[in-house]
């Protein structure tokens, strides 16, 4: 379900894309802190489509662009590029269905990964995706295997990715030309003639070779695709096949640090545009595609912080706030960007910067969590909002967002006028209630019910659903939660506060939450509220309306009693 909320306040126009990135102003920063709490990661899709279709208006319009859902796997990320055109490189099973769900054309879609499941690959073959990216002979021959279960009638098409013999530098991270589990070494190629004779039931369509990533060179990766294509027109005549696509990676870098400059795209363009039409001089139908994650989505994103709390410790003033390596571990200094910060506004500074420097920490038990050393941030007090920029990749997705149990935070799309809760965050109980103990038993206090109402009006006496129904749907959502809990022993002793605030029509659908406020030796205090999610739009027929926001249609507290059997035992126990 999409939430959408219309700030009122404007914030600064989409800036150059590619190179700066985006910035929200204060007010939409508080706008969206007001409704949504802190931290959360905040996307501007209007900067996501024209950093997109900039690439796309200079690169060869021959050469498909996808987009690495590894990057940011936000369906709504995704969705605005397949809009504009964008394909995807998947590497699990649940990007492969976002990247379905969403409608992105399963032609265009290529799955990577040097562990694939049976199932991943069985959901690839079903789902007739253009080609399986196979990294071993083993896997050639599951995929073979697998093509004759899923009873599929023509060869699973597949590209063989290649470890080739040259590495050009200039990657943050190089994934090629060295030892690596990623694909097939080349000088092992040659064996795979007399093993793909053997496999009917798969066909190699070409090839995959990603070198690095975080390039900020155009030089590499120009050589890259030059050496990419050269060598798959050669493996294509080793192994005797029509080369029809060769995957030449991508790694686009962005600059994250003040010692960095970003990446002369302009150049990049100019040599890999030359260096494909050279390519198709001699193969002139084959697929070039080249993959891009940060590149395109790392600019359009930042995860807004609060301050919670300032202090001085032997002399270095700290900001401590409320999202840190849990939701952000790129940008707090781990990994492949140690001991350098992401850069870091402060929303509500409106001054000139003052000369006062300050450590920026977040919320976890670890010296590590540190979002900025000594950062230049202006006089920063308590409850203020800091912005990391550059956020749009690898945020929590990559981020271990389970240490110290603070779960999800919320993801906002902002596009216009308007931003849609495109994620929301992990309450405690999301949390804490998918844990079971040895004996079964569930930590859950929440129960959910979900019901499309009679759509006759008769059913009700009327053309409204009244209180006695509504009453009823909370009596059964309880009776859920005691049963989850209790057994089905526990009773219902009264409801307080009952409030029906919008009247309910024959024909919507609603979700009844019933939840443990409070519990007091054997009472235990329940909340139960009606949220409408679609609205009929004539009680006489199915059609409805989907709410972009659920409306809250009733509310009621209540007490749940523990009868005398279920009494004397847990006293016993206590």
């Amino acid at each position: 379900m999409i939430d959408q909320q219309s700030p009122q306040d404007h914030f600064l126009d989409v800036r150059m894309v590619g190179s700066t990135p985006w910035l929200p102003d204060a007010a939409l920063g508080r706008e969206i802190a007001k409704r949504f709490g802190t931290p959360a990661f905040v996307y501007n899709a209007e900067y996501l489509r024209e950093n997109y279709n900039d690439l796309r208006s200079k690169i060869d319009p021959e050469v498909d662009l996808l987009y690495s859902i590894k990057a940011n796997p936000n369906a709504s990320i995704v969705y605005c590029l397949s809009q504009c055109g964008a394909g995807a490189e998947v590497s699990s099973h649940a990007e492969l269905q976002i990247a379905l769900r969403v409608g992105v054309d399963p032609k265009s879609i290529i799955f990577v990964g040097p562990a694939k499941s049976e199932e991943e690959i069985s959901d690839c073959i079903r789902n007739g995706i253009y080609a399986i990216v196979v990294e071993s002979e083993d896997e050639l021959f599951l995929v073979d295997r697998l093509s004759m279960r899923v009873g599929n009638s023509e060869p699973v098409a597949v590209m063989l990715r290649i470890n080739p013999d040259f590495n050009n530098g200039g990657s943050g991270l190089t994934m090629s030309g060295k030892p690596r589990q990623f694909g097939i070494d080349v000088e092992q190629v040659p064996k795979l003639r007399a093993t793909l004779a053997n496999l009917s039931n798969v066909r190699v369509v070409g090839f995959h070779m990603y070198m690095g990533t975080r390039y900020l060179d155009a030089a590499p990766i120009i050589e890259n695709t030059k050496q990419i294509l050269s060598l798959s027109s050669e493996l294509a005549a080793l192994l005797d096949i029509h080369l029809e696509a060769v995957d030449v990676g991508g790694g686009f870098g962005v600059a994250y640090f003040s010692n960095e400059a970003p990446l002369h795209v302009d150049a990049v363009v100019e040599g890999v545009n030359a260096t494909v039409e050279e390519f198709r001089k001699e193969h002139p139908h084959a697929r070039v595609m080249i993959e891009l994650g940060r590149y395109l989505s790392a600019g359009c994103g930042v995860m807004l912080t609060t301050v919670r709390y300032k202090k001085v410790s032997r002399g270095e003033t700290f900001a401590i706030v409320d999202g840190g390596t849990n939701l952000h571990m790129a940008a707090v200094g781990l990994g492949s960007f140690a001991k350098r910060d992401f850069p870091l506004v402060n929303l509500y500074q409106t001054a000139p910067l003052a000369e006062v420097e300050t450590t920026v920490t977040g919320p976890l038990c670890t010296p590590s969590d540190t979002v900025a050393r000594r950062a230049r941030l202006g006089r920063v007090e308590k409850g203020d909002i800091l912005a990391v920029l550059l956020s749009g990749a690898y945020g929590p997705s990559a981020s271990p967002t389970g240490f110290l149990s603070h779960g999800y935070p919320d993801e906002v799309l902002v596009d216009g006028p308007n931003f849609y809760l495109v994620r929301p965050r992990d309450s405690v109980e999301d949390i804490v209630s998918k844990y079971r103990l040895p004996n079964g038993r569930s930590l859950s206090k929440e129960f959910t019910l979900c019901v499309r109402l009679p759509t006759s009006a008769a059913h009700y006496g009327g053309r409204l659903v009244d209180g006695a129904h509504i009453l009823k749907l909370f009596g059964d959502a309880v009776t859920g939660l005691a049963a989850r809990l209790d057994g089905d022993e526990s009773l219902l002793q009264n409801w307080e506060n009952v409030k029906f605030e919008k009247p309910v029509r024959p024909g919507d659908f609603i979700k009844i939450n019933a939840r443990i406020t409070k519990q007091k030796r054997l009472r235990r205090f329940v909340e139960v509220e009606a949220m409408r999610i679609v609205q009929a739009d004539d009680h006489e027929s199915s059609a409805v309306n989907w709410l972009p926001v659920p409306e809250r249609v009733a509310h009621a507290t209540g007490v749940i009693v523990i009868p005398l059997s279920k009494r004397d035992a847990m006293e016993a126990a206590q």
